[in-house]
């Protein structure tokens, strides 16, 4: 069972739903998320760079900055190369992330809360849970969507994957 969206489910996004999502998403330490770091500014050529979420600082003018939880020293790390005749830096991973360059790795559980926050009549979610002692409840199942969701024949989706679709119809 898919516990979490992938780079995959990230890259499918427009930029204004990347936009979106990033203004609707507050980070937690702990949080899987994910930068695009450059790595070879000659040839404009940048990688996504998973980290967890460690610290969150508050700048003064309101921005976040997101700490790698493997942090030593909180600065971009520049190590001289192994060639002692030139004069050459090699550029390390960074381990700080300015929010605004960030994009969250969600679990089902964000996804549920994330869903369950935003405008609830611009989509259809309904969750039940529960047994002969006790149930939770989320959302209203008396939805125009019931009877096409009931009478599909395959009924194999991943649940990460279809909150996924119905938060990036949102976004």
């Amino acid at each position: 069972m898919k516990q979490r969206l992938f780079m995959a489910d990230l890259e499918s996004l427009t930029t204004t739903q990347q936009n979106n999502l990033r203004r609707i998403w507050l980070p937690e330490r702990y949080d899987i998320a994910a930068a695009r770091v450059c790595i070879d500014v000659e040839e404009d050529e940048c990688k996504w760079l998973e980290f967890a979420v460690g610290d969150i600082i508050v700048r003064r003018d309101g921005e976040l900055i997101l700490k790698d939880l493997r942090l030593t020293d909180g600065y971009v790390k520049i190590a001289a190369s192994e060639s002692a005749d030139a004069e050459v830096f090699e550029l390390q991973e960074p381990t700080s992330f300015l929010k605004a360059d960030t994009l969250p790795l969600l679990t089902i559980g964000q996804l549920i809360t994330m869903l369950y926050m935003l405008e609830k009549e611009k989509y259809h979610f309904y969750l039940l849970s529960g047994n002969s002692q006790c149930a939770c409840e989320i959302g209203n199942f008396n939805s125009s969507l019931k009877m096409s969701i009931l009478n599909r024949s395959v009924k194999h989706d991943e649940l990460c994957d279809v909150l996924w679709t119905t938060i990036k119809a949102i976004l």
